[in-house]
């Protein structure tokens, strides 16, 4: 049973007396779809510097039994919620957040199924909200890096930490201070942009995104494949041009989130708008010309088009994710 403990200060340690300091409570929520075993040991890492890991499935049923299994029998700070159903990572993510919150929780680690958060890294994200003075407000420390690949701050705060206006969810240790003031996730987006949303609704709320300087993850970014308009392969000297591949019912939710929140920020945020519908434009041509599975990704983006534009949310209509996936 999760133990019952009073809110505490967001801080890397928390002062219980004049003249003590009790640890910050941290717990870890991961949300699995279909879990194989190299989850296992992405769990294992994590699990050593963490006080408690929260495994959510979202929904796989007996698929998942073996490897769910093996976590609690090979974790010992481990514990498993299982949905009934597949609902989406905003919703299997706020499952385990209030969890870790009931449990006392004083930070809350997010990754996804595939990340390898390497030794050290929740230290280094702690160190960094003991670094942030109470101007600065940080609310969650992301990773610097991503499979090597750097942030590039876009500020920097008083006592130098780099700042970032929105990151990948995966790798986010988020203060109990900012998750009660900001709240948690936003279930009706399901899976795509749910990062997004939750970064600029913390900054509405007046805390910070800071970077942990020198970090970087192993995440899986998804599948990389040619691009082949209409079919037709391309040569080139270097090998031709790749693109980040999504199904066609990912399509939907991209298109459709993406225009949610356009609409959502458009008249406080004009530039950040103008800058999502210029980084959509590329990868829906992609997806589109050159497939696989082009024309359902012309449906997709279609049918999530006009979703976006009626403010239509919520999970993708059943009879349209059947064809997307048939």
């Amino acid at each position: 049973m999760p133990r019952s403990r009073p809110p505490r200060a967001p801080l890397a340690t928390v002062t219980a007396s004049p003249t003590t300091t009790v640890p910050a409570r941290v717990i870890a929520v991961v949300p699995t779809f279909h879990p194989d075993d190299e989850v296992v040991e992405n769990m294992r890492s994590l699990a050593a510097q963490v006080d408690e890991l929260i495994i959510v499935d979202d929904g796989t049923g007996p698929a998942a039994d073996a490897v769910l299994a093996r976590i609690g029998d090979e974790i010992a700070n481990s514990r498993r919620i299982r949905l009934d159903r597949n609902s989406g990572i905003a919703r299997a993510l706020n499952v385990g957040v209030r969890a870790a919150l009931e449990d006392g929780a004083d930070f809350v680690v997010n990754t996804d199924q595939d990340t390898d958060l390497p030794a050290g890294y929740v230290e280094a994200c702690l160190d960094t909200f003991a670094r942030a003075n109470r101007v600065t407000r940080v609310g969650i420390v992301c990773t610097d890096r991503v499979n090597g690949q750097p942030s590039i701050p876009t500020w920097y705060s008083p006592e130098g930490l780099g700042l970032v206006p929105e990151a990948i969810q995966s790798g986010f240790v988020i203060s109990r201070d900012c998750l009660e003031s900001a709240g948690l996730f936003d279930e009706r987006l399901v899976i795509d942009c749910v990062d997004t949303e939750y970064c600029l609704r913390v900054r509405d709320h007046g805390f910070r995104i800071a970077i942990a300087e020198d970090t970087d993850i192993a995440h899986a970014l998804g599948e990389m494949v040619p691009f082949r308009p209409f079919g037709l392969p391309l040569t080139h000297r270097d090998g031709g041009h790749l693109y980040q591949y999504h199904s066609p019912f990912r399509q939907y939710y991209i298109i459709r989130n993406n225009i949610d929140l356009v609409f959502r920020n458009f008249i406080r945020r004009r530039r950040w708008t103008l800058a999502v519908v210029k980084r959509q434009i590329g990868p829906t041509f992609d997806a589109i010309v050159s497939g696989p599975k082009r024309t359902k990704h012309l449906v997709a983006t279609l049918v999530g088009g006009v979703h976006g534009l009626l403010r239509i949310r919520g999970p993708i209509p059943p009879g349209l994710l059947r064809y997307l996936r048939g």
